[in-house]
């Protein structure tokens, strides 16, 4: 009999609570994210609320924050992972749990519930940097500020914001050497006022106000005399980092806290030698009810834009920086119904996107300059409208690619046409192969189902109007004479080698493929881990695991595990777009049972399918084949 029967009977045995009373208590009414969370068995117990880790309601939670639970009764362990790495830690029978390593209490001890175990949610939460608030008859499932880190690096002081959700935030600069950000949506319980010694900060203060529903965190940073201050990119959406330092020319007067007089706006970032920062964005209306949208910029930069099918539209300038946070936007004027900018890529490469929601798929203009671009939506709609394009800032608009005899018409896509230069074909490498099996559970080879999801991704991608060709056609571990000679020089002959990962690259490379996509199984030492992931590298990658994503999950039916910025060889060496996925899990039961059914390995590569001509459109017709 289930744990829940026996609380419902009453059972005191097993010590989850103190009085039968208290098994009948009504749980109380969360609110989360402005959605009311249900719970499908939940317990009232000592404070808190025991939850299965089956139930669908915490499954939900868990899943809006990007977390993961998995149980493996063997080893009495429960371990939820956070979206930012962080590992939660509950042993059955034993009341205190871990997180990231440091030992906490609850309220009573988990208890095993045949393959489930029954976890203190609220204690659960609070590791996750949500926090229980009472709002009268309901309880507020409040994100919070969970972390502030300041580390200081010689002159220079880093201040680094953790939260549950991803941060929306403004900010106000007083001066180079104040500054003042407010969190909306996020609650907090840190120190009020913190003066780190040593450091190029004079005082952090921390600040809450908002409603329990709709909380506010303000935190004022105050550096000493001689510092300015700058945002940089952080490592995902849920952390906020900006930078103190002494000012350009004054490091030692700054380091020593020597005083000088601030300028009254927060001063520029330093320009890095091959990279731009965003100076300056402007939203505003423009003639005939359209909308301009102006970035002025440091330096010249790359770029590429993507319409989708769901009527959004976005580009991305490689190697560029936004000088202040995010924003969100909603105009009241013309066919946009909002735009985001965002910091995304990596700390290497980082990469600023400006995304609009459309009303429709209007025509819009890029016009880039010496100092930037402007993009202009019209309120016109575009027939048979391009969906990929790519150029640069720092040229005039016709070398960018933006026509000039029609104002509004889009820039140049990437080139469908008949010249020899690979962009019809498509690069699809599945994982592993003759004596590499990969990983092999439950009568499953990772080598095996690949080539299978390569081989139907194949004749749908055919079918599209593109050129295919794999990286391997039988199950042989493809290597050519020469990396295998460069492989045995180095006295490294393993499956990982990079000689063998590097000619699945030159397979790719050597045509100039158009896209590159590796297909790969998971495993893990617990069977909780399930669901497909979406690995990129560089920054002309990331719309293309997005677009996969989307389309993988909708046709797969798959858990989706997300995106993920990781340095795996065959995506990092690729010139051209490349994604590696993770289709789904040969440790995990359900998706055991998917991964033995031919029409799901059909959803996997129809999805591929789907997510490849969402981002890349369709080549023209004409005569194509595969090779």
């Amino acid at each position: 009999m289930r744990l829940f029967n026996r609380l419902a009977a009453g059972v005191l045995a097993l010590g989850l609570l103190a009085v039968p009373a208290r098994a009948q208590a009504p749980a109380p009414v969360l609110w989360f994210q402005g959605t009311r969370l249900v719970f499908e068995h939940a317990v009232p117990d000592r404070g808190d609320i025991a939850v299965s880790t089956r139930d669908g309601g915490l499954r939900k939670f868990l899943d809006r924050l990007g977390a993961s639970v998995a149980f493996e009764p063997q080893s009495r362990y429960v371990i939820v992972t956070a979206q930012d790495r962080r590992t939660i830690v509950f042993t059955i029978d034993d009341a205190s749990y871990t997180v990231d390593g440091v030992r906490l209490r609850a309220p009573f001890a988990v208890k095993a519930d045949g393959s489930d175990a029954v976890l203190p949610f609220f204690a659960l939460a609070r590791a996750l940097y949500i926090e229980a608030v009472p709002n009268g008859a309901e309880t507020v499932l409040q994100p919070r500020v969970g972390v502030l880190d300041v580390r200081s690096d010689g002159p220079r002081t880093f201040v680094t914001v953790r939260a549950a959700m991803p941060l929306v935030s403004t900010t106000n600069a007083e001066t180079a050497e104040r500054l003042q950000i407010t969190f909306v949506g996020q609650g907090s319980s840190l120190e009020g006022v913190r003066k780190p010694a040593g450091s190029a900060l004079d005082e952090v203060n921390v600040g809450v106000g908002g409603s329990a529903r709709v909380p506010t965190t303000t935190l004022t940073l105050s550096g000493i005399p001689g510092t300015t201050h700058r945002i940089i990119p952080a490592d995902g959406p849920q952390a906020f980092t900006v930078v103190f330092e002494p000012r350009a020319g004054d490091a030692d007067a700054g380091a020593q806290g020597a005083t000088s007089p601030a300028p009254a706006a927060t001063a520029a970032p330093p320009i890095v030698v091959g990279r731009s920062t965003v100076t300056d964005l402007t939203i505003e209306p423009a003639a005939d009810d359209a909308l301009s949208v102006r970035i002025n910029l440091s330096s010249p930069a790359n770029f590429e834009w993507h319409r989708l099918l769901d009527h959004r539209w976005y580009l991305d300038l490689s190697d560029t920086t936004l000088s202040g946070p995010g924003r969100d936007e909603r105009p009241s004027f013309g066919a946009v119904q909002s735009v985001r900018v965002r910091q995304t890529g990596s700390s290497d490469a980082p990469v600023v996107r400006i995304a609009f929601t459309l009303s429709a798929d209007e025509q819009i203009a890029i016009e880039p300059d010496d100092t930037g671009l402007t993009i202009l939506v019209t309120n016109v709609t575009a027939l048979d409208a391009e969906r990929n394009g790519s150029g640069r800032t720092g040229l005039p608009a016709a070398a960018a690619g933006t026509p000039t005899d029609e104002p509004l018409a889009s820039p140049t896509p990437w080139k469908f046409g008949p010249a020899p230069n690979g962009s019809r074909t498509i690069v699809i490498d599945p994982g592993h192969g003759g004596d590499d099996t990969g990983t092999a559970h439950n009568g499953l080879v990772e080598k095996t189902l690949t080539f299978e999801i390569a081989q139907r991704l194949r004749a749908l991608l055919i079918a599209q109007g593109w050129t295919v060709r794999l990286t391997r056609d039988s199950d042989v571990d493809p290597v050519s004479n020469d990396n295998l000679a460069r492989m045995r020089a180095d006295g490294k002959p393993n499956a990982d080698d990079r000689a063998y990962l590097q000619t699945r690259c030159d397979v790719a490379n050597s045509v100039n493929a158009r896209l590159f996509i590796s297909l790969h199984v998971n495993s893990a030492p617990f069977s909780g881990a399930r669901g497909s992931t979406f690995y990129w590298y560089k920054p002309q990658d990331a719309p293309f695991a997005q677009a996969l994503e989307r389309a993988v999950i909708a046709a797969a039916g798959t858990q989706d595990d997300g995106t993920r910025h990781e340095n795996f060889y065959v995506v990092r060496h690729t010139t051209m777009p490349a994604v590696l996925i993770e289709t789904a899990f040969v440790t995990n039961p359900a998706d055991v049972e998917l991964l033995r059914q031919p029409s799901f390995l059909q959803n996997l590569a129809q999805g591929i399918a789907n997510g490849v001509k969402a981002f890349a459109g369709t080549p023209q017709a004409s005569s194509v084949s595969a090779q």
